[in-house]
């Protein structure tokens, strides 16, 4: 299946995560953004959404199969190490093109208090 025609999974509820979401599906893509379910009330990106773990690398793998996804874009917080190795992993084992969308690293700028050990 080309990647134009699946399902693309974004995982991560971060601001970046969303504002993605909403930037594919308005380009007309089926986008299922998975987020991880600590947040008692999630502000929802645009698209499909689940919520809740997979079950470790073999889940997320049968996750990915079962839905045909064509793109995994891990779009997790920086510290969200896990899921991104296991997100990682998957991808590698279904043969999928995985995508990290990170943050830029905060810069100093004039005003800030900035403490360094």
């Amino acid at each position: 299946m080309p990647v134009s025609e699946g399902p693309i999974l974004v995982i991560g509820g971060t601001a970046e995560a969303s504002r993605l979401a909403a930037r594919l599906v308005a380009s007309g893509r089926r986008v299922v953004s998975s987020l991880a379910g600590r947040t008692k009330d999630p502000l929802l990106p645009e698209g499909e959404v689940r919520i809740g773990g997979f079950g470790g690398v073999d889940g997320l793998a049968d996750y990915l199969r079962r839905e045909h996804v064509v793109l995994v874009i891990d779009a997790t917080h920086p510290f969200a190490m896990q899921i991104s190795a296991n997100a990682g992993a998957a991808a590698a084992v279904v043969g999928l093109p995985l995508v990290r969308l990170e943050r830029p690293a905060w810069t100093a700028r004039t005003g800030d208090r900035w403490t360094s050990r």
